[in-house]
C-alpha cells in the first residue's frame, strides 16, 4: 500500500489521508504500518480510522447454541459417524457463551483445565479471536486460519484431523 499509494500522490511531500472503514473490534496493524513515526514524512500516509459496524451477541444464543449441542450429541450416538465437532469462532463476540455452552468456564470466567470433551475442537478465524479466547479466557483454540476466510478455517481443520489420523 506503501509504494502503490505513493506511486500515485508522489510529488506530494505529505500524502492525502486514507479512510479506514473498520468494525469495532479490529487489528491495528494497516494503520500502525501506514503511520509508522520511522517511516520518511514523504511515504508516510495518515489513515483516518471509522467505525461502521459492530457486533453483538443474539439475546437467545446462549439457548440456541445449547440447542445445537445437544441435537449435534444426539446424531453423533450413532456409530457411522465421526466422534468429533467442531465449533468455529468468526469473532470475539459470543465467546463467554459459546465457553459457558461447552461447559468450559468456572465462576469467575476462565477455562477450567480438563474439562474439555476430547470430541469438541475450537477453531478461529483468525489471531483476533484466537488471541481473545486466549487472553481472556486462558483457552487455546484447536486451530486458527492462516487465510481469514470460510477456505482458511477448513484448511486449517483438514491439516489438523490429518494429524490426528484414522
Amino acid at each position: 500500500m506503501l509504494d502503490h499509494y505513493g506511486e500515485w500522490y508522489r510529488d506530494r511531500l505529505k500524502k492525502p489521508p486514507l479512510l479506514f472503514l473498520v468494525g469495532e473490534q479490529r487489528r491495528d496493524i494497516i494503520p500502525k504500518t501506514l503511520m509508522d513515526a520511522s517511516l520518511a514524512t514523504d511515504r508516510r500516509i495518515e489513515v483516518i480510522e471509522k467505525v461502521i459496524y459492530g457486533t453483538g451477541v443474539m439475546a437467545s444464543f446462549p439457548t440456541d447454541f445449547e440447542n445445537q449441542l445437544q441435537a449435534a450429541a444426539a446424531i453423533k450416538r450413532s456409530p457411522s459417524l465421526l466422534p468429533s465437532r467442531w465449533v468455529v469462532v468468526f469473532s470475539p463476540t459470543g465467546c463467554d457463551s459459546m465457553l459457558r455452552g461447552l461447559g468450559m468456564l468456572d465462576e469467575s470466567g476462565k477455562v477450567v483445565p480438563g474439562r474439555r470433551d476430547g470430541k469438541t475442537f475450537i477453531a478461529t478465524i483468525g489471531p483476533t479471536t484466537r488471541n481473545f479466547l486466549i487472553e481472556t479466557f486462558g483457552f487455546q483454540p484447536d486451530v486458527c486460519a492462516a487465510k481469514p476466510s470460510p477456505e482458511g478455517v477448513l484448511e486449517a481443520i483438514a491439516e489438523f484431523e490429518s494429524r490426528l489420523g484414522p
